[in-house]
């Protein structure tokens, strides 16, 4: 009896598979670090952008569309092979929190650069720091 339910355990069992990507265009920007692909809302990992009220918001959020205007993303969600696994959870209220990258590129480094949001240690483990940079 215990070797049957032992095979039939082991023939219900289903190894966790990685989730794929999520690959396309921009198809709404919320702000400096939440878009929607398709009807997907993403949430950038590691990074916090002003909001649009927020002083500097309305010009994180224009920097964003302006990067991903007619282009594909790719992003990787939380837990399957970002800088935030082990930090962040995978989703964030509506959001996967993802970290995205265009033609090889991470976008959220990009919005940092250009000082458009600051690196959340806490959440990046520093990986987005830069020098002079500004930081949550």
């Amino acid at each position: 009896m215990l070797k049957t339910l032992i095979l039939v355990a082991a023939l219900l069992y289903v190894p966790p598979v990685s989730a794929d990507p999520i690959i396309g265009p921009v198809s709404r920007i919320r702000d400096g670090d939440t878009f929607l692909i398709g009807n997907q809302p993403i949430r950038l990992c590691g990074i916090d952008a002003p909001e649009k009220r927020q002083p500097g918001g309305d010009a994180a959020t224009a920097y964003l569309r302006q990067l991903t205007k007619g282009k594909s993303l790719r992003c990787i969600p939380v837990t399957e092979g970002t800088v935030c696994d082990g930090r962040s959870r995978r989703t964030n209220y509506d959001r996967i929190v993802a970290q995205c990258f265009i033609q090889g590129r991470d976008l959220a480094m990009m919005l940092v650069r250009a000082r458009h949001a600051c690196d959340w240690p806490k959440f990046s483990g520093g990986h987005y720091r830069i020098v002079g940079g500004c930081s949550k």
